[in-house]
């Protein structure tokens, strides 16, 4: 359970909204790069652009990746921000989010390994332009396979809104918002797994019902005598079970 180390809760508050908006913008820029390369209805014009645009692609892994390390200090500065209102329920999300962004990186370093294959002149020179294109196109569609299906560890924002909802000094609209966006989120993986045919996604909603969280913590904080309230509880729990402890 978090303990009051001295600084301010809205401190942690404001430095967890800013990682969330840096998670965000690098998250929108990352896609913005990597689209303008990786055109998943033409794997032929896609090989040819990562072979004359490589560095382009390369720019857009550098934003990805930086994303993936802002995205891990948020998942810890909301455990810092939130771990008191349950510590079990904390260290889910904590343990969730952390392998999502795992399954994320893999993909990312998947993805980005078709410029390795088509600039490296080791490699290139041992197959043919036919199986450069295959392998590129398996390496892309695999990447694409596992980032999807890192969206079932979005359980941890429903459980990052649980947290936010029992607070007391978050509103509790916002929790709602948080796990509905991660139900969105993990409703849109099974529905690729299991109907991929169904060309339609809710990641889009999912996010905006998402995107309240990091301006309320940015522009308003955290409600002072809510976090009072949740520490002193949290501290009567505790000597209640020391005191079950010893009779």
């Amino acid at each position: 359970m978090t303990r009051n180390t001295g600084v301010s809760p809205t401190r942690m508050a404001r430095t967890t909204g800013i990682l969330y908006v840096l998670v965000v913008l690098c998250g929108i820029v990352g896609e913005i790069v990597v689209t303008n390369v990786i055109d998943a209805g033409d794997h032929a014009a896609t090989v040819d652009t990562i072979a004359s645009h490589g560095s382009v692609l390369g720019l857009g892994f550098v934003v990805l990746l930086t994303r993936l390390l802002f995205l891990t200090l948020l998942i810890l500065s909301l455990h810092r921000l939130l771990g008191q209102v349950d510590g079990t329920v904390a260290a889910a999300m904590v343990a969730l989010g952390l392998i999502s962004v795992a399954v994320s990186a893999v993909a990312l370093v998947l993805q980005f390994g078709g410029p390795l294959l088509l600039t490296g002149g080791d490699y290139s020179a041992q197959f043919s332009a036919e199986q450069l294109q295959a392998q590129v196109t398996f390496l892309i569609d695999l990447s694409a396979q596992m980032d999807r299906a890192a969206q079932i560890f979005a359980v941890w924002v429903v459980l990052l809104g649980v947290l936010v909802h029992r607070s007391g000094y978050l509103p509790k609209l916002l929790g709602v918002l948080m796990m509905v966006a991660g139900v969105g989120y993990v409703v849109d993986f099974l529905m690729f797994a299991l109907v991929p045919d169904l060309d339609w996604q809710i990641t889009g909603l999912a996010f905006l019902a998402e995107a309240v969280f990091p301006f309320w913590l940015l522009i308003r904080g955290v409600d002072l005598e809510g976090w009072k309230r949740c520490l002193a509880q949290g501290r009567g729990s505790d000597q209640a079970d020391v005191l079950k402890g010893h009779p």
